[in-house]
């Protein structure tokens, strides 16, 4: 992908792009930005050991949640028989084969180093100087459990509006064609944003931890209403992969302090969702009407559909 080179052509495009498809202009760029960053891993050595998971995957290679993230989440596979440092060495290796472009930012409770995890933040040169939402997540993990995944197909929404307006040539010229990326089951990423959600909810402030995670509440909704994750989670296989992710998790993570040696039952979204909920609704409109470029669902329909996600682990 080089049309970013072509500065004015690439402006140009991402104006006509957001007026074609009524989506906001900082959103197609941004798009754009995460889509190159995928590109680059689908080329790179490091293609077939690294996974494309989180709710950016959920949008980009499913068409499920129609919402915008800044986070790019991969998971680097096959690391059984790997020491430490080869783990710590191909993350480290893969974030700087994908983020060539990029300049990285140190920002304060995002950036995160550790041997077997990293999280950073990159800038990209917008095209409207006034864009302050001009960066990337990256976060790269390792994953020693096996899990399911498969390669799917990935494209910009200008490559999309390029097609759409029967400009193909530029899609060849400025090598805008779809690529294939592996990409982390509907099932898998359902399980891990409700371990991620039950993990920030032993926070010391539940409501504040939580409120930062609210976009999980949106994915869980349409990953509950999805025919393959419904079924997934009125089977067996959904508590033996949660417990498997939860024990992942808490080998991972030590934030927030404590949580690794707590029963899940005192998790406080099992405990009391409703009340906590009660606090969370009016971020869910807000937030999530900014990031959407689609109805967001009613906050009484994605409580419902938590509610009867949870009761499978009482």
């Amino acid at each position: 992908m080089k049309l970013h080179i072509d500065y004015r052509f690439f402006a140009d495009t991402i104006r006509a792009t957001s007026q074609h498809l009524n989506i906001r202009q900082e959103f197609i760029e941004k798009d754009y930005w995460i889509t190159l960053v995928l590109s680059r891993l689908s080329a790179s050595k490091y293609a077939k050991e690294t996974v494309f998971k989180g709710g950016t995957s959920l949008s980009k290679g499913f068409g499920l949640i129609d919402r915008f993230s800044e986070d790019v989440d991969l998971a680097i596979i096959n690391t059984l028989n790997k020491t430490g440092n080869e783990i710590k060495t191909t993350i480290r290796s893969t974030e700087k084969e994908i983020t060539d472009s990029l300049t990285e930012i140190q920002m304060e409770g995002v950036t995160s180093k550790g041997s077997r995890f990293r999280k950073s933040v990159f800038e990209y040169d917008s095209i409207d100087l006034k864009n302050k939402s001009n960066r990337l997540i990256i976060e790269v993990n390792s994953f020693a459990n096996s899990f399911s995944y498969q390669s799917l197909p990935i494209q910009s929404m200008i490559h999309d509006f390029l097609v759409q307006s029967r400009n193909i040539e530029y899609v060849e010229q400025y090598d805008l064609q779809p690529f294939s990326v592996n990409v982390l089951n509907k099932e898998q990423t359902m399980v891990e944003k409700l371990v991620s959600l039950i993990r920030f909810s032993f926070d010391e402030n539940p409501v504040d931890s939580l409120s930062q995670k609210i976009r999980h509440f949106y994915d869980l909704y349409f990953l509950s209403i999805d025919a393959d994750c419904a079924y997934f989670l009125k089977s067996e296989t959904f508590n033996k992969r949660f417990s498997e992710i939860l024990d992942h998790d808490r080998d991972l993570f030590d934030v927030p302090s404590g949580w690794k040696d707590r029963p899940i039952s005192e998790s406080p979204l099992l405990k009391d969702f409703p009340s906590i909920w009660d606090k969370l609704q009016s971020l869910y409109n807000t937030e999530l009407s900014a990031l959407a470029y689609a109805p967001i669902p009613d906050q009484k329909l994605v409580a419902h559909s938590f509610t009867e996600m949870i009761e499978h682990l009482k």
